[in-house]
C-alpha cells in the first residue's frame, strides 16, 4: 500500500468534527468522501454515528416483513421509510421466507437434508411463529394500555367518593 496523503492530525480532527456534525457536512468542509470518514474513525476507535437511525420495535418490523408478502419491496420500503437492505435484515433476522427463492437463506443452512415439502413447511412454520410473536407484543400493548386505564378509572372513583362523602 502507498503513504496516505493526508496527516494523522488531519484524520483526527476531521473525526472529532464528525463527532458533532454528519458525514456529508463533513466531507463538504475538508474535501474527503464519506467512505474515508467512516474508515478514519473506524481505525481510530470512534463509535458508529446513531444520527438518523431509528429503532424500530418488534411489532414494525414484523409489520413490514408482513406487508412485504403481499406487496413490492418498493411499495414496502415507502410505507415504512426504510431501505430494502434493512427490509432484507429484518425478513432473515425473523425468520420470513425469501421471497424471490421461496425460502429463507439462513434457515436453510441450518436444516438437515430434507426434501422440499418439509423445507416449506418449516420455514412456513418460522413466518408462522414470527407472525404470532408480533401478535402477542400487540396484545401486550393493549394489555397494558387497558391497565393504565383502568388506573386511572379507579383514581377518579376515589375522587368521586371522596366529593360524594364531603356533600353529605
Amino acid at each position: 500500500m502507498g503513504k496516505s496523503k493526508f496527516s494523522m492530525e488531519f484524520k483526527k480532527s476531521v473525526c472529532e468534527y464528525a463527532n458533532d456534525h454528519t458525514y456529508a457536512d463533513t466531507s463538504a468542509k475538508y474535501g474527503i468522501t464519506k467512505r474515508s470518514i467512516c474508515e478514519w474513525r473506524k481505525s481510530f476507535g470512534y463509535p458508529r454515528p446513531t444520527e438518523g437511525r431509528r429503532d424500530y420495535g418488534i411489532g414494525i418490523k414484523h409489520e413490514a416483513c408482513q406487508y412485504y408478502e403481499t406487496h413490492t419491496g418498493e411499495e414496502t420500503v415507502a410505507k415504512f421509510g426504510i431501505s430494502q437492505p434493512v427490509l432484507s435484515i429484518w425478513r432473515r433476522q425473523l425468520g420470513y421466507r425469501n421471497k424471490h427463492r421461496g425460502y429463507n437463506l439462513y434457515t436453510e443452512s441450518l436444516q438437515p437434508t430434507v426434501t422440499k415439502r418439509e423445507r416449506r413447511n418449516f420455514v412456513m412454520t418460522r413466518s408462522e411463529n414470527g407472525q404470532l410473536k408480533a401478535e402477542l407484543q400487540q396484545r401486550d400493548e393493549r394489555i397494558t394500555s387497558l391497565e393504565e386505564r383502568l388506573t386511572q378509572l379507579e383514581g377518579a372513583s376515589t375522587i368521586i367518593s371522596q366529593l360524594k362523602q364531603l356533600l353529605n
